[in-house]
């Protein structure tokens, strides 16, 4: 009798351990999904994109607000952002790389610069330019649960920054990580 009740004890218990485990692991990936958005959802930068003047556009606006476009590197922020701690070691990554690049960089809380707010849907983002004041990048720096340089979009491009041959301009409006609406 003792047995029987034994065996029925250890298959409870290798039951229970089986649903523990279940729903820990559902409740982590719940966790990281539910923080996980489209950085263009709406499809803003996308349109903008489509149209052609994007470029001149940006490069206007930042004009606007005082800031010289050559070979500049733009960290779009924003204070009340919760995912800016996820992104925080890689985004310290590509500023020193720029800066080892000889690339400039400058720090935009978008709060403070609310009229970016049509060219960036979400943060963090970057907007990346080279010596010629071409657009090189305008996008999320990253994809993914941690935005971290496992998923980088933008480090392959940051030689580009100190160059002033013809860049490659990218407009990167698929992405799905943590990032907040502007």
């Amino acid at each position: 009798m003792t047995k029987k009740l034994s065996k029925a004890r250890a298959r409870w218990l290798l039951v229970a351990v089986i649903a523990w485990f279940g729903l820990v692991l559902w409740g982590i990936n719940y966790l990281l999904e539910q923080r996980l958005v489209w950085f263009d959802e709406q499809g803003q930068l996308l349109e903008l994109s489509n149209n052609d003047k994007l470029e001149h556009e940006l490069v206007q606006q930042l004009s606007h607000l005082g800031y010289s476009v050559s070979g500049q590197v733009f960290h779009i922020m924003s204070q009340d952002c919760s995912c800016n701690w996820r992104s925080s070691a890689h985004i310290a990554k590509v500023k020193r790389q720029i800066t080892e690049a000889d690339g400039q960089n400058l720090l935009i809380d978008i709060d403070q610069a609310s009229s970016l707010k049509s060219f960036v849907p979400a943060t963090p983002a970057i907007i990346m330019f080279n010596k010629s004041s071409e657009l090189i990048y305008i996008g999320p720096y990253a994809d993914g649960a941690f935005c971290n340089a496992e998923s980088s979009f933008v480090e392959a491009l940051i030689p580009s920054v100190s160059m002033s041959s013809k860049a490659p301009e990218w407009v990167n409006t698929v992405a799905k990580g943590c990032y907040c609406k502007v």
